[in-house]
């Protein structure tokens, strides 16, 4: 849980905003909060995070999701392809074959 801090949360939000900028707060039947993506999605659904008890930690972790989600991307050995150390090694080669 994080402190409520204005600052803090402006920032939060901004970083989900400049990702889904029709991102909203909704409330469940609970009382609980979430962060919507304005497609009909929830933001965080995919790594299994659930509903926050204020808004705060509702785009706390909709943003710890997108941090998540990121370097899950950058680091998946399916994002690695042959074409691209191909490309690598050849670029290399060629640099080396000038000197």
């Amino acid at each position: 849980m994080i402190t409520p801090d204005k600052k803090k949360f402006q920032s939060l939000k901004r970083k989900v905003l400049k990702a889904f900028p029709n991102a909203k707060t909704h409330m469940t039947k609970d009382g609980q909060y979430y962060v919507s993506n304005g497609e009909g999605g929830i933001i965080g659904s995919e790594h299994l995070i659930p509903a926050q008890s204020n808004v705060m930690n509702a785009w706390y972790w909709a943003a710890e999701s997108m941090k998540i989600e990121r370097n899950i991307e950058r680091t998946s050995p399916n994002r690695m392809s042959l074409d691209s150390f191909e490309k690598k090694f050849e670029r290399i080669s060629n640099r080396n074959k000038r000197y």
